[in-house]
């Protein structure tokens, strides 16, 4: 199912910031897991960001799974439907990682030309 989303100037990244901000924010009253972590004191410093980062490495397994990775099995065919909903659950994690290192839709681009740059360069070098 596709959905269509209307922003008067909203781009698309900064919509699903926006998104993931709401299900954070307005939902804390709520049984939220995700706003869970941010209900109390951090553990040690640098929780969040672990508890996030595990997170979303487990939906890159979860993802994995869905593939035939093991050469050594029968074949199977990975669902595209599962493969882009895990794919979907990690952007929620990535996004919620962005806004907890304080990366905005406008900083992630750039730091991420940034880095693109740099890593079109070291190419170049033979890196």
């Amino acid at each position: 199912m596709t959905r269509k989303f209307q922003s008067s100037n909203e781009d698309k990244l900064e919509l699903l910031f926006r998104k993931q901000l709401e299900l954070t924010r307005k939902m804390r009253n709520v049984n939220n897991k995700m706003s869970s972590i941010y209900k109390k004191k951090e553990v040690f410093r640098g929780y969040r960001v672990f508890m996030l980062s595990t997170a979303l490495i487990h939906e890159a397994i979860e993802l994995q799974r869905e593939t035939n990775w093991k050469w050594w099995k029968h074949d199977s065919i990975a669902s595209l439907e599962n493969c882009q909903q895990e794919l979907i659950d990690i952007w929620h994690f990535v996004i919620q990682l962005s806004i907890e290192l304080k990366l905005d839709p406008s900083g992630l681009v750039e730091k991420y030309t940034v880095k693109h740059d740099r890593n079109v360069q070291r190419q170049k070098e033979g890196y």
